[in-house]
């Protein structure tokens, strides 16, 4: 029991680390959580400080995700009677979003979480990434909106797990299943409010992303 408290610990703290707003102190000495969304995640440093400082950030984010899986949860001591190695898996993942998502270093106040869950997913499971990856993208070119692009890759989650787990020696944990299926749900829930300003038209969509742009009236 406490060797998962412990990981469960150290991930969050990993996870509270504040990329974005580290970002916007040492490009524009800015809080970006007083910019654009609120957000300290990668969409929003895209948004205010550009891609050069995005693309970091979102990698970092990733990080975060991915040593809490490969590292903390992985090495730590544990008694597969007791808590099999899904559970740790599951709790470092977890314990790492909610760190981005209520970082302790940032008042409370991240980001939504998805680069870190990508990392710790790809950490565990890593060829579900370029499946996961390219609905993202594919989303993206005909969307341009994050929120709908991380809500289609976390449904393809449970699916490119099943695929991955017959095509190739990765084995099937039904915990894991689950726990991607309540991801999706998660996730659902956390962009529902975007989601709905999508599909009513008043969202800010990212038009250079796009393949199908919109036309400018004339």
């Amino acid at each position: 029991m406490l060797n998962l408290l412990v990981v469960i610990l150290l991930s969050y703290l990993i996870g509270s680390f504040p990329t974005g707003i580290i970002a916007g102190k040492l490009l524009k000495g800015i809080d970006l959580r007083k910019y654009g969304s609120g957000n300290t995640g990668a969409t929003n440093t895209f948004r205010v400080l550009g891609w050069k400082a995005g693309v970091p950030v979102a990698l970092l984010d990733m990080l975060k995700g991915f040593i809490a899986v490969a590292f903390i949860a992985r090495f730590a001591p544990f008694d597969a009677a007791v808590y099999p190695e899904s559970v740790f898996f599951i709790s470092a993942s977890l314990a790492s979003v909610l760190g981005h998502i209520k970082p302790v270093f940032a008042a409370f106040r991240g980001g939504r979480g998805f680069g870190t869950a990508v990392g710790a997913i790809t950490a565990r499971v890593p060829l579900v990434f370029p499946f996961c990856l390219a609905v993202f993208f594919v989303v993206l070119g005909f969307t341009g909106y994050v929120s709908v692009c991380a809500a289609a890759a976390a449904f393809s989650l449970p699916l490119v797990y099943l695929l991955v787990t017959r095509i190739s020696a990765t084995p099937f944990e039904i915990e894991i299943f689950i726990f991607f299926i309540f991801t999706f749900l998660l996730t659902l829930y956390g962009v529902r409010e975007k989601l709905a300003l999508y599909f009513k038209g008043s969202a800010e969509v990212f038009e250079k992303a796009r393949i199908l742009r919109r036309k400018p009236y004339r």
